[in-house]
């Protein structure tokens, strides 16, 4: 999605008016995309926070540039995914169940880690860079496992 934006520069009391336009990357091209991908394949809600006795939360943590170049950029992309579930059975049952899913997330963005859908080019070299798993200080029934996501994205600018 392009979104135009227009400013005014002043200059000696001539009014010249100029149009950027820009698209949203970390949204575009990283976290709905992430969205997509995760629900294609799983039958877990993706919300701002967690509800429910699963879900998948997806924060954008960091954009840092790589490479800067006449007629675009190279950006790199931490995404925090946090899978969330809620204790329903011993420890043993909880932890099978949480390592499984970080291990499917996992493999879906490795089989994803250059992502074109329909050769419209969202990100490449996409990774999961580390998991920690947690128990909510809290809520003692709530464990997480963090996935700290990767990737970069290429831009090119008209």
């Amino acid at each position: 999605m392009e979104i135009k934006y227009a400013f005014q520069l002043r200059s000696y009391g001539t009014v010249l008016m100029a149009t950027i336009t820009y698209e949203n990357i970390s949204n575009d091209r990283i976290v709905e995309p992430l969205q997509d991908i995760i629900s294609d394949e799983l039958n877990i809600p993706i919300v701002d926070e967690h509800r429910g006795n699963q879900s998948i939360v997806i924060n954008l943590l960091e954009d840092t540039l790589i490479e800067h170049f006449h007629s675009g950029q190279m950006r790199n992309y931490d995404v925090s995914i946090v899978y969330t579930l809620m204790r329903g059975g011993g420890w043993k049952s909880v932890k099978m169940h949480l390592t499984s899913m970080a291990e499917h997330l996992k493999k879906l963005i490795f089989n994803n880690s250059n992502y074109s859908p329909s050769g419209d080019y969202k990100f490449h070299d996409g990774k999961v860079e580390s998991i920690e798993y947690e128990q909510d200080e809290d809520d003692l029934d709530l464990w997480r496992a963090n996935i700290l996501f990767n990737c970069t994205v290429t831009e090119v600018f008209a």
